[in-house]
């Protein structure tokens, strides 16, 4: 898959180029029905030449679908990802990849590739930093593009701590009244293990901001204690993408490591897209700066004013042709673009007909 800068580049690249974009969904469940995506594709193809009305067009897409045909072809009866995409020119594929998502059914024939239900698998690739914490120390693994790598382990030995003196023995000076029985054995190692921690914290905080950047989420797992203050120590903007996964502990097995990324992905994903909706839904109209609807977003995206746009995956789907124009608008003038799902999704389109936008400025 492209990642999101990819996908802007090769769009802008092709703007000018006639580009036949095709998207299936290939989820094989039944193995009698393996072979389902051909006549579906046949026939999308057949219908998009029916409505081109020019010859000189009508022989390049021919040349186009000629080449996708070798592109699908190849690829045979049994699929192993839910969707599939390619854009095609007459002179050759120009990117073909499999989704982690099941695409609406889709062949278009339009200058520059249809780019817009691509956004829907982008928010897939967003990685996962897992840390699964102890006393002594974390272990750090990313979870990205479905693979899970194992990355270093950061520890925080009570003797790197300045000012902390182990105790190793009864006390030979001070007061002559002896301590309560605990007071060393029990309560002096667990503040020396309190202090070296939180200094770790402070190290692991940083590190996970380094790896997660300004779009991965964060898991913390392991001993409960030691993970919820883990997770105290980071700063505010990453907090709101980290999840506590009190279940997973620190010896978890690659494949629990990965379902609880996935799981966390997922639940943290719903939850931006909610704050997202409700924020700009909300504040929408006058001077604020947030436009809802498509109207007003059409307007802000013709002023520059967008900063980021939201669209439904329903908008996408019903309205292909002015959804994509919107998002090649937006990224144009240098704007995010978010797909939502689930409740914030039906939320926008019950609210907004689908589509919001973060504006610069009022307008």
């Amino acid at each position: 898959m492209l990642t999101s800068v990819e996908l802007h580049q090769l769009a802008q690249e092709l703007a000018d180029t006639r580009v036949l974009s095709v998207y299936l969904d290939t989820r094989v469940t039944d193995p009698a029905m393996r072979n389902a995506w051909r006549p579906t594709l046949l026939t999308a193809v057949r219908e998009a030449r029916a409505r081109l009305g020019d010859d000189r067009d009508r022989d390049e897409f021919d040349r186009a679908a000629a080449r996708l045909e070798e592109v699908a072809g190849s690829l045979g009866g049994v699929w192993g990802a839910p969707g599939w995409v390619a854009f095609v020119t007459a002179d050759g594929p120009r990117h073909v990849a499999d989704l982690p998502i099941e695409p609406s059914p889709l062949v278009a024939w339009r200058s520059g590739p249809v780019i817009s239900p691509y956004l829907r698998a982008l928010k897939q690739q967003r990685p996962v930093i897992v840390a699964l914490v102890e006393s002594s120390g974390a272990q750090l693994y990313r979870y990205a593009r479905d693979k899970l790598e194992e990355l270093e382990a950061l520890s925080a030995p009570l003797e790197q701590i300045p000012g902390v003196e182990r105790i190793t023995g009864p006390a030979t000076s001070g007061a002559s009244t002896p301590a309560a029985r605990g007071a060393v054995d029990t309560e002096a190692p667990q503040r020396q293990r309190e202090a070296a921690f939180r200094r770790l914290a402070t190290a692991l905080a940083e590190r996970i901001g380094q790896l997660a950047g300004d779009t991965g989420w964060v898991v913390i797992g392991g001993t409960s204690e030691w993970a919820r203050l883990a997770g105290e120590a980071l700063p505010r903007p990453l907090a709101s993408r980290t999840l506590t996964a009190v279940a997973l502990d620190h010896d978890a097995t690659a494949d629990q490591i990965v379902e609880a990324a996935r799981s966390a992905a997922t639940e943290l994903r719903a939850a931006e897209g909610r704050r997202l909706v409700d924020q700009l839904v909300e504040s929408a109209g006058g001077d604020a700066r947030a436009a809802a609807g498509v109207p007003a977003v059409q307007r802000a995206l013709h002023a520059h004013a967008v900063d980021l746009l939201l669209l439904s995956p329903g908008f996408i789907r019903a309205q292909e042709r002015e959804a994509e124009d919107m998002v090649r608008a937006a990224l144009g003038a240098g704007a995010d673009v978010e797909v939502p799902s689930g409740d914030a999704a039906e939320r926008l389109d019950r609210a907004a007909e689908g589509v919001a936008a973060r504006l610069r400025f009022g307008i």
